[in-house]
């Protein structure tokens, strides 16, 4: 680990410089939010302080993108059952059946919720009431077209990709290659199509919008065949607007953009590089080796500080900025553990939480790294752990949930079961948790 003096000695103006950033930022977004939703950083559950956080653009009380708003699995409120039963229906709002599976997680905006589904031969993308879980229409994306997926694993499957979504328009992706734009009523705007064949398990990556930009990321084989690449598209159009090529070998990450130190950063993860972008252009501001493995976990930023994790590789927190390769001098401090080959960290700020897909949950402190706690679950994850004020939700493969409290030391405090398979992160929305299982939409919390 870092020297703990010298780690403890620099984090404290990148903070203030974070901080200062996206305050303005975020008074302009409140100030613009439709239907007088505040747009707001989520704050951590145990901290007197707002912390900086990635750059949101969506309603405070909107789902927009895998992991929401700020793209760190935080809820924008404080309070959510902590006990439910999907075959009794003890806690559950609703839960609707869908034609199709898929592992991507609901993006939601006001009223109405978004998901996709496919197999091998049809893909989908369904509107759903947020509110009362009706299916509002089922749109058949690139019907009677070809499409071959030559490299699906099983525990990717054909709808992967978590969509975005800014208001106007739904974009959505799946690994045959397609991404478009579709409206409210489900008419397609327009229509792109990648080459993902190099994908070893299938395209899961998810959609990320961010200003007038709709970024695709596409790692794909290893480096030496320089196959990687980032898109941004124009949203309104879906031409590209840039497209550069990326030094890493494939990943299944989805990138982050942060406000820190008087500029935006697009930060993207995948080995062996963390490397951030300018958002506008696609040029590379800084990178730090730190990633080894087959790489799926997406970093997060919280508390000044971006924090990766992946399998074969350590915990590790960067201060953003800087120029080139900065693993040298932005690495605030890396621990060594059994970190997570498919689920994302989660922060409140004061402690970072890493879940093996296994079923080991370990929690660091996330100032210093300093080990809090390693407990071993029975369960096994695929989907990323989630912050609602101060809980932590654990969904397991089979359905089965743990609520624990988010402190310092292991106290589960409630439990659930959705009575099947889930493969996708839950997403938070109107004081209720959205889970999309292999075969519904169930929504936890209060009925309508």
């Amino acid at each position: 680990m870092v020297d703990r003096a010298e780690r403890r000695r620099r984090p404290s103006s990148w903070i203030v410089a974070a901080g200062a950033l996206v305050a303005l930022v975020l008074a302009s977004l409140i100030a613009s939010c439709q239907d007088g939703a505040d747009a707001q950083a989520v704050t951590a559950a145990d901290t007197a302080a707002p912390l900086p956080q990635e750059v949101t653009e969506a309603p405070a009380d909107c789902w927009a993108r895998f992991r929401g708003p700020v793209g760190s699995g935080v809820a924008p409120f404080d309070e959510l059952l902590m006990n439910w039963d999907a075959a009794t229906g003890e806690g559950i709002a609703w839960q609707t059946e869908l034609p199709l599976p898929g592992a991507n997680s609901a993006i939601i905006w006001g009223d109405r919720l978004f998901v996709t589904g496919a197999d091998e031969n049809r893909r989908e993308v369904y509107c759903l009431d947020a509110h009362t879980g009706e299916l509002l229409w089922a749109v058949p994306v690139a019907e009677g077209e070809d499409c071959p997926v030559e490299r699906v694993h099983g525990m990717t499957g054909y709808a992967a990709p978590t969509g975005a979504t800014d208001g106007e328009r739904i974009y959505e992706c799946f690994p045959t290659g397609h991404v478009l734009a579709l409206d409210f009523e489900g008419n397609t705007l327009w229509e792109r199509r990648f080459d993902f064949s190099e994908d070893i398990y299938g395209h899961a990556s998810s959609l990320v919008l961010h200003g007038d930009l709709l970024y695709v990321q596409i790692d794909l084989g290893k480096p030496d065949i320089g196959a990687s690449h980032l898109v941004a598209l124009d949203r309104a159009t879906g031409e590209t607007v840039w497209d550069i090529p990326r030094p890493v070998q494939g990943s299944w990450t989805t990138l982050i953009v942060i406000g820190a130190n008087g500029r935006e950063e697009l930060v993207t993860s995948a080995k062996p590089w963390v490397i951030a972008y300018d958002p506008a252009t696609g040029e590379e501001y800084w990178r730090v080796r730190c990633i080894e493995g087959d790489s799926a976990p997406s970093p997060i930023f919280a508390n000044g500080r971006i924090y990766v994790a992946n399998i074969y590789a350590e915990l590790t927190a960067i201060l953003p900025g800087g120029s080139g390769d900065v693993t040298d001098t932005h690495v605030d401090w890396s621990v060594r553990g059994q970190f997570p080959d498919i689920t994302s960290p989660l922060s409140n700020g004061a402690l970072v939480w890493t879940l093996h897909t296994s079923g080991v949950l370990s929690c660091f402190d996330a100032d210093t790294g300093e080990e809090q706690y390693v407990q071993r679950l029975a369960p096994r994850f695929r989907a990323s752990p989630s912050l609602v004020g101060e809980r932590v939700y654990l969904i397991g493969e089979a359905g089965e949930s743990l609520v624990l409290s988010a402190g310092r030391q292991f106290e589960q405090v409630g439990a659930g079961s959705f009575g099947e398979a889930v493969y996708s992160t839950p997403s938070f929305a109107h004081g209720r948790m959205y889970v999309r299982g292999t075969g519904h939409v169930v929504c936890v919390g209060p009925r309508p």
